[in-house]
């Protein structure tokens, strides 16, 4: 009997969530895309994470930062840089509801006084 290995490419398709599979499948049915591979082979040949899936944690549409030329030196790997710019950047969602909470507490005090405060 011979039993056949996967491919390299085969069994980094297969991606094992543990805990945190809930929590992916509640992003992919909401988001309508299913999530990238998370980590990949490092130039050392160690596991890291990969900036594609960064950039789907935060709900970036495909490519926003991982498809952008030349952010890194032609010839180098632009991983570094994409990581840095999404992890520079906020999720468009968490913004939206951040800046309506705070104009509604705008909204709020100017309705409740004409004026604002007095300062020293």
């Amino acid at each position: 009997m011979v039993y056949l290995l996967p491919t390299v490419e085969e069994a980094e398709q297969v991606q094992d969530w543990a805990e945190y599979e809930p929590a992916i499948r509640r992003q992919e049915a909401l988001s309508g895309r299913p999530a990238p591979l998370p980590t990949e082979v490092g130039p050392r040949g160690g596991r890291r994470l990969t900036a594609r899936f960064a950039e789907w944690l935060l709900w970036l549409p495909d490519g926003w930062v991982t498809d952008v030329p030349g952010l890194a030196p032609k010839g180098r790997d632009p991983r570094a840089k994409q990581l840095h710019a999404i992890g520079n950047g906020v999720v468009p969602e968490q913004a939206y509801q951040a800046f309506a909470h705070l104009l509604n507490i705008d909204i709020a005090h100017t309705e409740e006084s004409s004026t604002w405060p007095e300062t020293a």
